[in-house]
């Protein structure tokens, strides 16, 4: 655009240049070359604006974008808080109860049958990833100018917070179809709705299905953990970008 604009001008000045007789010719050759300096000045000043404006407006779209990660990760952290010390917590007390009395050979019943849900509950981890993947799939990724921030986020969202979706995704599949097979199937249901789970700990099926699930349940909760630290880094991170690049402090105030 502003190459056209350029030649129509200088194409202008040059046909005055030509058909101007009333003046000298060296006054005609000093208006072109005066035209033509204050057309490419104009030019130049306008590609310079437009530069400008457009780097403003994608430091404009980084910033946000910054601002916007950081709050879905805070609500990544709140999910994974909850999951990891409030949640899980209760289901591995109870596991973790049950196999003590199974070792003990000193069965609960009251406490076994009427918290017998704790087998079958789910708590599977979703997260919203839709403000990274519009920002990704619209080639955004690039005005992050901290590469090594870039790359965290990055990570995060296309290696980590997958991993653990599909991971409780799976895992929880299984435990329900083998709560089925092993202990749904084999355990009496009262007139009240309630599971007898206390009458069938000694089959070897059951008490294994209790060992596996309560190791596998650990570990869970100790790999929501080690999320919670990565999203932190991640978070920290970004709040040493916005105060860097933009002024902002973490409880979002501008300087």
């Amino acid at each position: 655009m502003a190459e056209k604009k350029i030649r129509k001008c200088t194409k202008q000045a040059l046909q005055a240049l030509v058909n101007n007789k009333k003046k000298t010719l060296k006054r005609r050759l000093f208006d072109f070359t005066w035209e033509v300096f204050i057309i490419i000045i104009a030019v130049s000043i306008t590609i310079w604006f437009h530069g400008w404006n457009a780097k403003r407006h994608e430091k404009e779209l980084e910033k946000n974008f910054l601002i916007g990660i950081k709050s879905d990760l805070n609500d990544v952290k709140d999910k994974l808080n909850n999951m990891v010390y409030w949640s899980l917590p209760q289901v591995l007390d109870y596991y973790d109860s049950v196999w003590v009395q199974i070792n003990e050979r000193k069965i609960n019943k009251a406490y076994v049958d009427s918290l017998s849900y704790n087998l079958m509950t789910t708590n599977l981890f979703v997260y919203n990833n839709s403000r990274f993947e519009n920002f990704k799939s619209s080639g955004y990724l690039r005005l992050i100018k901290n590469d090594s921030l870039s790359m965290s986020i990055t990570d995060l969202y296309t290696i980590w917070l997958p991993f653990q979706a599909e991971a409780d995704d799976k895992i929880y599949g299984e435990r329900r179809r083998d709560f089925i097979t092993y202990i749904g199937s084999k355990a009496r249901i009262d007139s009240s709705g309630r599971m007898i789970v206390s009458e069938i700990l000694d089959n070897p099926e059951v008490k294994f299905q209790i060992y596996w699930q309560k190791g596998m349940l650990h570990e869970r909760k100790w790999q929501k953990q080690n999320l919670i630290e990565q999203v932190n880094m991640v978070m920290n991170q970004i709040d040493d970008e916005l105060k860097k690049r933009f002024g902002i402090e973490s409880d979002g105030i501008i300087e």
